[in-house]
């Protein structure tokens, strides 16, 4: 039984997965950002696919955050993702293969002109899948600031330094990207349960329903997949496991440390797909209005029990009120039947005529003589 209702989720979430937007079969969690943001990859993949829409999901790309400063408040790593520049679509470039990725040359040369002034970022979120505005000032960079070149291929560095053969004008933004699948969002597990008291997953701090699992030591669980955490943690066995947790109340992110039994178990009900994604923040406003709706709704008092004495009793109902006196309405039922004969009786002659029933005192002719 719990296999087949497994198997109806996961059919329900392949259809819903398979909704289409303007025919592009874009997954709906992602219908938030403007179109015209994915027009580049979105043609690319058309040429690449020969027209076929159904994968285009796995292949939209952004600038995901990866590292965040400090003192930028405005993007979150993880969650975040670059998908515009002042409404246009990010600078792409495609090799002999097909695969999309970002021209940084172009990128830089954009900021650079906005150097000194505000410049807007478009930013998917991967908590519940939301669209939004930054707005990030550009300052110039400091002649004596020193050049930050990166060695590390995978992070693209927009904290500063001369990338790519292209002098930045302006002051490091505070943050790190790496272009990546936005599905890789996605890739999260909730805890549903707690199975084993005193089992891992409890001794760890983990909360039902409020916590998500987002991502593992060393990178493991960056390929996704609904049994991937499972087989992880079977082959660690018998060790500790570091594990990167989401807790949609705090709305923070924690590193916690599991120490797998001998048997292979987390000692938790994890969800995974469609039904299971992060959701939505609620922000400090809406959780007070929803605060002040409830204090406002009136508290109704408790119906007091009732008086035997006056209760219902269906023996003491008196009959029904007297009718009203029938000759009223034998004069009603006779005007209405002389009405119906003046109408009948209209245009005739109206003097008497004898009535064959009755006796006349008119003398009958005499008898004849003859016999």
């Amino acid at each position: 039984m719990f296999r087949i209702a497994k198997n109806l989720v996961k059919t329900f979430e392949q259809s819903v997965q398979g909704l289409a937007q303007d025919g592009s079969q874009l997954d709906s969690f992602f219908q938030s950002i403007p179109p015209n943001l994915l027009a580049t990859q979105l043609a690319q993949h058309e040429q690449n696919t020969m027209g076929d829409m159904s994968s285009f999901s796995n292949n939209v790309a952004g600038l995901r955050i990866v590292w965040v400063d400090e003192l930028q408040l405005q993007l979150q790593s993880y969650f975040d993702y670059i998908v515009g520049i002042n409404d246009e679509p990010l600078p792409l470039m495609s090799n002999q293969h097909g695969y999309m990725y970002p021209d940084y040359n172009a990128i830089i040369t954009l900021l650079n002109d906005y150097c000194n002034s505000m410049v807007k970022v478009n930013v998917w979120s991967a908590k519940g899948g939301l669209f939004r505005d930054v707005y990030i000032q550009l300052q110039p960079k400091d002649d004596t600031q020193m050049e930050d070149v990166s060695l590390n291929n995978g992070n693209d560095n927009m904290m500063g330094g001369n990338q790519n053969n292209v002098v930045k004008l302006f002051q490091p933004l505070g943050f790190k990207v790496q272009w990546t699948s936005l599905m890789a969002a996605t890739f999260t597990y909730h805890i549903s349960q707690l199975n084993i008291p005193n089992g891992p997953a409890q001794n760890a701090g983990l909360i039902p329903d409020e916590d998500y699992i987002i991502g593992c030591q060393d990178g493991l669980l960056a390929t996704g997949g609904d049994t991937l955490l499972q087989d992880i943690v079977r082959s660690r066995a018998g060790q500790e496991l570091v594990l990167y947790v989401y807790n949609k109340v705090s709305d923070s992110v924690r590193p916690i440390t599991v120490s797998i039994g001998p048997d292979g178990r987390l000692g938790c009900g994890i969800g995974s797909g469609l039904l299971h994604r992060i959701p939505a923040v609620k922000q400090a406003g809406q959780l007070q209005n929803e605060d002040m709706l409830q204090q406002s709704v009136p508290q109704q008092d408790p119906i007091p029990p009732m008086d035997p004495s006056t209760a219902f009793i269906p023996s003491q109902i008196d009959g029904p009120p007297p009718t009203m006196g029938t000759h009223k309405k034998k004069k009603h039922v006779a005007a209405q039947q002389n009405l119906m004969t003046d109408y009948f009786t209209e245009g005739k002659d109206q003097s008497p005529r004898p009535s064959s029933n009755t006796t006349s005192d008119v003398a009958p002719p005499p008898m004849s003589a003859n016999k």
